[in-house]
């Protein structure tokens, strides 16, 4: 029987950041925390962020009881409202309000840009899709790069010359070239570019743009950055 490797000290920290190092479960939310499986180590031998969740010892002990109320699309449910680019509260302190809602507005519409083109994967990558199907795929995306471009062009407006402008533009970018991409492929597409997880590719850049969102808007100081980077 092998051994169960250790979680690498940067997914480890990116999962303990992902959660403010705070329990995970929103009843609880104490501290200290432990890294756990959301899907037992015993069915996937493997560690993956989008896997894996913060939790205190208490919840994660009820979690691994076979007869615990918190069964795995809940905690899939709290992963998920771990997103680092939820809403934020801020104070109506100059024009704070109007660089949050740029920077709320562009996640929400690369947001929906990144699902159009997963579900353009998704058909495209099936040999049973018609021509018409991948056409309107295509054209849901088109729309929403649309979308998405003119949100970015607001956010940069509202945030120029900052970390968050260069953080903002690696993560377009880095979407637009899978994007770009899965257009280019022949049909169908490979199975491993259509299905590539481009979410958690971009999770750590994703965590990075809010800390520096905080930090423009005095919610964090820039110490506090340094040391949850850390």
């Amino acid at each position: 029987m092998s051994e169960r490797p250790a979680i690498p000290r940067e997914l480890r920290r990116r999962v303990l950041l992902e959660a403010g190092h705070r329990c995970a479960i929103p009843t609880c939310r104490t501290t200290p925390v432990e890294v756990a499986h959301i899907i037992p180590w015993s069915k996937v031998k493997k560690h993956e962020f989008k896997n894996l969740i913060a939790l205190c010892p208490t919840c994660h002990t009820r979690f691994d009881d076979p007869h615990n109320p918190l069964d795995r699309k809940a905690m899939r449910q709290y992963k998920a409202n771990l997103n680092p680019l939820l809403s934020l509260s801020v104070s109506k302190k100059g024009d704070q309000i109007m660089r949050i809602a740029a920077y709320q507005d562009f996640r929400m519409k690369v947001g929906t840009w990144l699902r159009s083109a997963q579900a353009l994967g998704l058909v495209k990558s099936k040999r049973r899709s018609t021509a018409q199907g991948i056409a309107s795929a295509e054209k849901e995306v088109n729309e929403r790069f649309a979308d998405a471009l003119i949100s970015g062009l607001d956010f940069n407006s509202s945030w120029k010359g900052t970390y968050a402008e260069a953080i903002a533009g690696a993560i377009f970018y880095h979407i637009a070239d899978w994007v770009d991409e899965l257009f280019d492929s022949e049909f169908p597409a490979p199975r491993k570019l259509a299905k590539r997880d481009v979410v958690d590719e971009l999770s750590e850049a994703s965590i990075n743009l809010h800390l520096a969102v905080c930090e423009e808007v005095g919610i964090l100081e820039a110490e506090d950055t340094d040391a949850a980077a850390r």
